[in-house]
């Protein structure tokens, strides 16, 4: 196993392993040690069935089941991101035109732990994911917008918020009725189970608003928080190669599909691993 750094924001891949077959006690002890140091992990050279991505991620703790009540997908460990139709249905689903950025399964009471995803097809251009480092967000902030909210919560969603805001960029996002989701109130900063480092817990997609601020200045210090944090000094770009097994953190990271139109068929198979109660400890 031979671990190389992909960027100095974040991000190593890992090159000789196969996840066909298990990892063993100490293999996985350094894996799971590389992700919480470098927050995204690329495995390359995959060649795995679903049924063997399935295997190879339960190594990393409880899978979270796909959250919406329609699967594409045969398995409800599974869900499908695809641009590719088939006799008339789409394979999967299709990100808006614009970078949505957000941390996977954020408005749970307990947020996923790991995402892992597998790039079954990859096409010739673009196609690519783009992660925040959001330590490095909240180790930059400015004091004054540090003070405002270190220590506050945050009203985290999945419900017609998102609807409208992706409306407000010209998208019509499908969201069915029952798969709104109960409102979660989560840290604002939030310290990381294993580093116990510090990192923003804020996105996009799914922060609706900051606790205890009326709903205009919420909204402002919102906007501060997510254009700081998606600045290009904290952002890596993963371009994929067919075949790479990607896993990232989503307690110290947001991310976003490559906003860009692609050339050929883009296939990629997603499973999350639950995570903890988020927490914040000064």
């Amino acid at each position: 196993m031979i671990v190389n750094r992909l960027s100095p924001v974040l991000g190593a891949e890992i090159v000789g392993v196969d996840l066909r077959e298990p990892l063993g006690a100490a293999a996985l002890q350094r894996v799971h040690d590389a992700w919480v140091e470098h927050q995204v992990i690329v495995f390359r050279d995959q060649d795995l069935t679903q049924e063997q991505q399935i295997a190879a991620c339960r190594q990393f703790g409880t899978i979270e089941p796909h959250p919406l009540k329609t699967n594409t997908n045969q398995h409800p460990e599974i869900t499908v991101s695809s641009n590719v139709v088939k006799e008339g249905s789409p394979l999967g689903y299709i990100g808006p035109p614009f970078a949505l950025w957000h941390s996977d399964l954020c408005y749970l009471p307990e947020p996923a732990k790991m995402t892992f995803l597998y790039a079954h097809s990859v096409p010739k251009t673009n196609g690519g994911t783009w992660f925040a480092n959001m330590y490095a967000a909240y180790d930059q902030l400015p004091g004054d917008l540090r003070a405002k909210v270190e220590g506050r919560r945050a009203v985290t969603s999945l419900n017609y918020n998102l609807v409208a805001r992706c409306k407000s960029k010209g998208f019509d996002l499908p969201l069915a009725e029952e798969d709104v989701k109960p409102d979660s109130l989560h840290p604002v900063v939030r310290t990381h189970p294993y580093s116990g480092k510090k990192a923003l817990f804020v996105n996009w997609a799914h922060t609706d608003a900051i606790e205890g601020y009326p709903a205009e200045e919420s909204q402002a210090l919102l906007d501060r928080l997510l254009a700081h944090s998606t600045e290009d000094r904290f952002i890596y770009r993963h371009l994929y190669r067919r075949g790479d097994l990607i896993t990232w953190d989503n307690a110290s990271t947001i991310h976003t599909h490559q906003p860009d139109p692609v050339d050929g068929d883009r296939i990629m198979i997603r499973v999350v691993i639950r995570g903890t109660k988020p927490f914040y400890s000064a």
